[in-house]
């Protein structure tokens, strides 16, 4: 009679019951999610590693009081599952804070630390393409006195270790040379560095994890012909294809996101939301989309605009994997998760 209970004849007296393992797993997302609509959460926008913007979302920001200055420039970002990716941005209070760590979560929430962007790098790819890059920095050459040389010639110098993305336009920074200077209102960037070592998998995380990359900024001398102070870019060449971007439609949607978690408990009902956000990370309302449930066994569903409640009393399903899907007018996937049965 005591298989379904928890407690044994050791366990102190306490005043739970048999069933809070399961109630734990039934509802530790939601208990996350309602955390998320109080006070100590944030509203956030998450951002790409191209720094475009995916969308507004709300998470919960620790280490807000640091003991040291360098403390003062990191961040642990608490998420819902599955959104985190190192690359990422988050913009709040005004900055660009990059996800720099190995995302991990404890069945719960997901967690990864995010450090301080103080300075956006403007360069060329091999065509001409300008990228740019909020970045972070940390000093490579803290107790070096600023000249390197001899009785003929000094010139100063300065190292910076760079954190920025890790992706194909990322990779090209590489070689190049760059502006890194603080200058006042209407003057010009005079400042130069070259990147002179990458770290190209010191950081790499996996494609379902993201990456950054490190490089090492070593300070250089400022050239007159080939930089273009006005355009903050060094060693300017004419691009060999247009740089605009592609015109968009009224109201382009971004990003669609389903939110409810992975698991589904056989013979309990969940729901799953799905979320619309255009360019602006502005939330939206779309006229035309449809659930869609793709499952080799049954699944009872009910919809509510854009609420879905699942529920599965098929007990040879436990264990088993079925497909959620939002679909536009012709069928074609916006989004998708996989969910699991547990008993």
């Amino acid at each position: 009679m005591q298989e379904w209970y928890l407690m044994t004849p050791e366990t102190r007296p306490n005043i739970i019951g048999g069933f809070e393992n399961d109630a734990f797993l039934d509802y530790k997302e939601d208990a996350f999610a309602e955390a998320l609509s109080t006070d100590i959460a944030k509203t956030v926008i998450l951002c790409n590693s191209d720094m475009t913007e995916i969308g507004k979302i709300r998470v919960i920001i620790m280490d807000n009081l640091a003991n040291t200055q360098l403390k003062s420039m990191e961040r642990s970002v608490f998420a819902t599952i599955g959104t985190l990716k190192a690359g990422m941005y988050i913009k709040f209070e005004n900055q660009y804070w990059l996800i720099s760590g190995y995302p991990g979560n404890n069945g719960v929430c997901e967690k990864a630390t995010a450090v301080l962007c103080q300075y956006e790098l403007i360069w060329q790819d091999n065509n001409g393409k300008i990228v740019r890059r909020w970045a972070n920095f940390v000093s490579a050459s803290k107790y070096d006195n600023g000249r390197v040389g001899n009785s003929t010639i000094i010139l100063t110098s300065n190292d910076f270790t760079v954190l920025i993305p890790e992706d194909d336009d990322g990779t090209t920074l590489d070689g190049c040379r760059v502006f890194i200077d603080r200058v006042k209102t209407g003057q010009l960037p005079t400042k130069v560095f070259e990147i002179t070592r990458s770290d190209d998998v010191l950081y790499l995380f996996g494609k379902d994890h993201g990456g950054i990359l490190s490089f090492i900024a070593n300070k250089s001398e400022f050239n007159k012909i080939t930089d273009r102070q006005d355009l903050w870019i060094c060693d300017y060449k004419t691009p060999s294809t247009s740089t605009l971007p592609p015109s968009e439609p009224d109201n382009p949607t971004t990003s669609v996101i389903i939110t409810g978690g992975d698991t589904l408990r056989y013979g309990r009902s969940k729901t799953w939301t799905v979320t619309f956000t255009d360019s602006t990370g502005a939330e939206i309302t779309p006229l035309n989309f449809t659930w869609n449930v793709k499952s080799d066994f049954k699944i009872t569903q009910n919809i509510t605009d854009n609420k879905i409640q699942l529920k599965c009393t098929d007990d040879k399903a436990i264990d088993c994997t079925f497909t959620l899907q939002v679909l536009d007018n012709e069928s074609n996937i916006l989004s998708e998760t996989t969910i699991t049965i547990v008993g």
